[in-house]
């Protein structure tokens, strides 16, 4: 009798690994996401722009990536430019107020169905801040503090 039940017991779960690996191999390798709130950065569509900066958001509006935000005026409009998390964060962070003409380099993608300047560089006042690096990614205040204590630029 207790062969018989474990024999069962080995049937449903081989059965339920079939079924999830079937389920695994169904999904493409490459689906994306239904919405668009994944962005992703290619430098070789990178711009720059400039403009005065209208605000200074040190924590996002509802809808908007998460980070720091600068709203920028430019003669196209009013552009949210993401800083990213530690943007305005720790030692080296952008310095920044209303009404200061900025440079930005970035790319512009589109997250939850608005426009959104993804900030690598700002310049400002003659001063570069580098917010991400090449590939997108928030450059923390500890790297900032380790580049600046070698003398290198990022």
């Amino acid at each position: 009798m207790r062969c018989s039940r474990f024999v069962k017991g080995a049937r449903i779960i081989a059965g339920l690994v079939s079924v999830m690996l079937l389920g695994i191999l169904a999904v493409p390798a490459n689906a994306s996401p239904a919405d668009d709130s994944h962005w992703s950065y290619d430098v070789t569509r990178e711009v720059t722009l400039t403009g005065t900066v209208s605000a200074v958001l040190t924590q996002p509006a509802s809808g908007m990536i998460l980070g720091s935000h600068l709203l920028l005026t430019t003669p196209s409009g009013t552009i949210d430019a993401s800083l990213g998390r530690w943007g305005l964060e720790g030692k080296g962070a952008v310095s920044v107020v209303a009404g200061e003409q900025v440079e930005v380099t970035g790319v512009t993608t589109t997250f939850n169905n608005k426009e959104v300047f993804i900030v690598r560089t700002v310049k400002v006042n003659g001063k570069t801040y580098t917010v991400r690096n090449q590939h997108g990614i928030d450059v923390s205040p500890q790297t900032r503090e380790r580049a600046a204590q070698k003398g290198e630029t990022l």
